[in-house]
């Protein structure tokens, strides 16, 4: 036997191919898709906590008010970790509530500054 044609009909020859048939398509690059059977998980509605908005007043406007801010954000991420969704809503409210409060006093308190200053400065 020769050792070419050994080789030949072990493997099959490469350059011919088999054709598709006429009106169907061969496709080369096929991937399989496997999928698994998945629980369903309940979509829980996220809280805001607002402790972006607490920590900015704290630092930039009211510093008094902020903190307070801060502890009603801290207890609305609590709430939501311990699944109490009703109460993390309220604590959300009352931080975004004094957030606001804070922020109000300190423009506020930057315009009484301004009035000030230039009052003082005119006299």
């Amino acid at each position: 036997m020769d050792s070419k044609q050994g080789n030949q009909s072990r493997y099959p020859q490469q350059g011919n191919a088999a054709q598709p048939q006429q009106g169907y398509s061969y496709n080369h690059n096929s991937a399989v898709v496997v999928t698994q059977p998945v629980t369903a998980v309940p979509v829980v509605n996220s809280v805001p906590d607002n402790m972006g908005l607490a920590i900015f007043t704290t630092i930039c406007c009211c510093w008094p008010i902020g903190l307070f801010a801060i502890m009603k954000a801290s207890q609305s991420r609590t709430a939501l970790a311990s699944g109490d969704t009703q109460r993390a809503q309220n604590l959300s409210q009352e931080s975004r509530r004094l957030s606001l409060v804070a922020i109000a006093f300190g423009c506020v308190a930057i315009v009484i500054v301004i009035i000030a200053a230039v009052v003082s400065a005119t006299i």
